[in-house]
């Protein structure tokens, strides 16, 4: 049996040899083709690369562009050089002919098959030329906030502040709800909110807020500001946004610059906030606790130890 097995292989392999032999010439220009194509592709990729690293930060919509006129290029040069391979080889030609001669056919079972496919990729063409997100663009959708690293036909590449790569396939990316935190700039504008007692000083809370907010490195100044948002009247704010059963809410609105940053300042303006509430006498921040009232009349009955009568007394006496 094993030899039999042994047989069968050597003869197979031995036909394979034999078919390479005879057609060698066509071998080893199938081979030439596959290596053309990929380096081709390779290099047109480079270049691609190279140049899409030299256009600025306010040129991202080239950018989107160019990125998905890399991916169609580099697939017309592979597509290219699978139909050179088949025109090499006759029977393949004959083949490709009668597909030919069926493609409607072929066209309609396909375009069933593969629709999932084919709704990416006329997803991902109407995110290239409409631009609701661009590569460099910060967003959010459905919970992942991140940065946009690549657009392609079928895919959308997002980068979380995690380092974690996010793909979203372009036909649900094309229905969902997308935040674009730099569609116009980078610059946002960010809240902080602190809660502070029914006791405390307003007016006091909300200047200390503000000069936490000023001094912190990565706040927008005023001039900066009103240049780029001539509609705000504001560089920085603190209003009241609510009234609950615990404290005051107090939102401070500040400018950042760049939405990387935000954060990082809200962190900073947060502690530095509660320091300085913790040195003002006049402003505390609630925390839950519990204060329990009874009635002094009421304790002292239910503690109070009873008193022994005569009738129990002599009781007790009789007992012993």
């Amino acid at each position: 049996m094993l030899e039999n097995l042994v047989d069968s292989l050597l003869n197979v392999f031995s036909n394979v040899v034999n078919v390479i032999y005879d057609n060698i010439g066509t071998v080893i220009y199938i081979l030439v083709l596959l290596l053309l194509t990929a380096l081709v592709a390779r290099f047109v990729n480079n270049r691609f690369v190279k140049y899409s690293n030299r256009i600025e930060n306010n040129m991202k919509m080239d950018i989107t562009r160019f990125t998905m006129l890399r991916h169609v290029t580099i697939g017309c040069i592979y597509l290219a050089g699978i139909i050179l391979i088949l025109y090499t080889i006759p029977s393949l030609r004959s083949l490709s002919s009668t597909l030919l001669l069926s493609a409607g056919v072929i066209g309609i079972v396909i375009g069933i098959a593969a629709q999932d496919t084919f709704g990416n990729i006329i997803s991902g063409i109407a995110l290239t030329f409409f631009q609701p997100l661009r590569v460099g663009d910060l967003v959010t959708t459905d919970n992942v906030y991140g940065e946009v690293i690549d657009v392609n036909l079928r895919q959308t590449t997002i980068k979380t502040p995690d380092n974690r790569l996010v793909i979203i396939p372009n036909s649900v990316l094309n229905k969902a709800t997308v935040t674009n935190w730099t569609l116009n700039d980078r610059s946002v504008r960010w809240p902080v909110v602190v809660q502070v007692s029914y006791e405390s000083d307003i007016d006091i809370a909300r200047q200390i807020m503000m000069e936490e907010a000023r001094k912190n490195k990565y706040v927008m100044s005023p001039e900066l500001v009103f240049r780029m948002h001539p509609d705000v009247t504001d560089d920085v704010r603190v209003r009241m946004t609510g009234l609950d059963s615990s404290g005051i809410n107090l939102s401070l609105d500040f400018w950042v610059a760049d939405r990387d940053d935000a954060y990082s300042a809200e962190c900073a303006i947060r502690e530095g906030i509660k320091k300085r509430f913790d040195n003002e006498q006049r402003v505390t921040i609630p925390y839950p606790h519990m204060m329990i009232i009874e009635d002094d009349t009421e304790c002292m009955r239910r503690f109070k130890k009873p008193e022994k009568t005569e009738a129990g007394a002599e009781k007790q006496k009789v007992k012993n």
